[in-house]
């Protein structure tokens, strides 16, 4: 077995691979790589289920009524 030394394991990562491409939050890092879907990437609403739609525009909307009911309370 031939081995230079300093060389490194072939699952280690090495000192010029950062593993980053593109604009990336270091905090998704660890899901990422465990997922292994990459970046995050843009809700497109339309594509999703329509339950699942339904239930995101409904809780989008009790956010809304919230936050102007809260503002409503302030002024009056």
């Amino acid at each position: 077995m031939d081995k230079k030394s300093g060389s490194i394991h072939e699952t280690q990562a090495s000192k010029t691979d950062t593993g980053r491409n593109g604009s990336f939050d270091p905090l998704f890092e660890d899901a990422q790589r465990i997922e292994g879907g990459g970046p995050p990437q843009k809700v497109i609403w339309h594509t999703l289920p329509k339950g699942i739609r339904v239930i995101g525009y409904f809780f989008a909307a009790i956010v809304v009524a919230m936050v102007v009911f809260a503002l409503s309370t302030n002024f009056f």
